[in-house]
């Protein structure tokens, strides 16, 4: 069983498209009626009752809190159930421009979606989300170089002809991922207290149970009342589900190496915003907090001082939750560098490294890890760790992204 902790801590502070009051949720989603030909356009698999998490469902979980305006959307590969506010499409003109290209983009599923949207309704907001996740994944198994059909059916492969690649169809876990959207922390924490392993926390979680599947869980009361506002949301979630998603690949037998779980989730989050930056940290304990969003330019800075540790022992680190800022900032810089440049081989690396018939070999053995990290490097780079190191900190003192 693996749980972990969000913190998510604000670099500026930018008022971005803030949640109202909330109102009480529509009973028939406006968009699609709930309409079969207008769902399979819409790419979902079922709206209202759907299963959610562990031994537990939609109902469940709306009998547990009640107040919150819960709307359930199940897609290709995701299972959300959102309770987000309206909220007005005004403010910070990057978030105005993205949300815009997403709703357009939203329409060509939903077309009875009004082109010029300026209220974000619930409805709509679970749409967007829907739409988020997805394209989540996307990026995710761009990245991974794989695509749906390679999970398909894993019982009917030929283990002589197709490699193993996980037990189910989403990444190779057996059950999509889930995602809970709420209003107020109180509701988070009762959720997390009764069905992610009994951790009681108000702040973004993610929880993966052993058998299960994978849960991400946040309030818009989450971080001091931070995620109501929808940029920090977005990038939040981006951030979570990165990690989520390459933590499902090829099955959760071996977990994901701390460094590249915090590199990749940072780079995709990065992406949709740098100025909002989330990183793990110890259940209970206080997170860094920094006003210096600017990760560029700061990681040139450390590496030309010095202040990067060997990447060997980044490398080595178990506990996402001890990264400091500077291990935060290393991870990121060198991932998001080797998915410009060493894609292929980063990738390989993890690929090997997650093989499921090897966790029986890395148990019990106090070196099986760092063995198994020199064997799958070496396997996808064709150099050692230093070798790959000195190419990265070149480029990176340099200023080459």
């Amino acid at each position: 069983m693996r749980r972990r902790l969000a913190a998510f801590l604000f670099a500026v502070a930018t008022g971005v498209g803030v949640a109202g009051q909330s109102s009480p949720a529509e009973a028939i989603d406006p968009f699609t009626k709930g309409e079969p030909a207008a769902l399979a356009r819409a790419g979902y698999a079922a709206l209202g009752s759907i299963p959610f998490g562990t031994q537990h469902n939609s109902r469940d979980v709306a009998d547990l809190l009640r107040g919150e305006p819960l709307l359930w959307i199940e897609t290709a590969h995701f299972r959300i159930g959102c309770a987000l506010s309206s909220l007005k499409l005004q403010g910070d003109g990057d978030w105005v421009a993205r949300t815009k290209k997403e709703i357009a983009e939203l329409r060509k599923r939903l077309p009875t979606l009004p082109a010029d949207c300026r209220d974000l309704q619930p409805w709509l907001r679970a749409h967007l989300i829907a739409l988020r996740c997805e394209a989540i994944y996307a990026e995710v198994r761009a990245t991974l170089g794989v695509t749906d059909a390679m999970f398909e059916a894993p019982e009917s492969r030929d283990p002589e002809r197709v490699e193993y690649l996980g037990p189910g169809p989403h990444l190779g876990m057996s059950e999509k991922f889930a995602v809970l959207l709420l209003q107020k922390g109180s509701n988070l924490a009762r959720y997390s207290r009764r069905y992610m392993g009994g951790r009681e926390t108000m702040e973004p979680y993610r929880y993966c149970p052993s058998g299960g599947p994978h849960v991400f869980a946040i309030a818009e009361e989450s971080a001091e009342g931070r995620m109501r506002d929808d940029f920090a949301l977005h990038t939040q979630l981006a951030y979570n589900l990165t990690w989520m998603l390459f933590d499902g690949y090829r099955g959760t037998a071996i977990e994901l190496p701390a460094w590249l779980a915090l590199g990749l989730s940072h780079a995709q989050a990065r992406r949709i915003s740098p100025r909002f930056a989330a990183w793990e940290r110890r259940v209970g304990g206080e997170g860094e907090t920094s006003d210096f969003w600017k990760w560029g330019d700061r990681a040139r800075g450390l590496a030309k001082h010095g202040a990067f540790e060997p990447l060997a022992a980044l490398i080595a680190r178990t506990d996402a939750a001890a990264f400091g800022m500077e291990q935060q900032i290393e991870a990121w810089a060198f991932v998001d560098w080797a998915l410009q440049h060493r894609r292929k081989e980063l990738m390989g690396f993890l690929h090997h490294y997650r093989d499921p018939t090897q966790s029986a070999w890395m148990a019990g053995r106090t070196k099986g890890r760092e063995e198994r990290i020199a064997a799958c490097w070496s396997k996808a780079f064709g150099r050692d760790i230093a070798a790959v190191e000195a190419e990265w900190r070149t480029a990176l003192v340099r200023g080459r992204k």
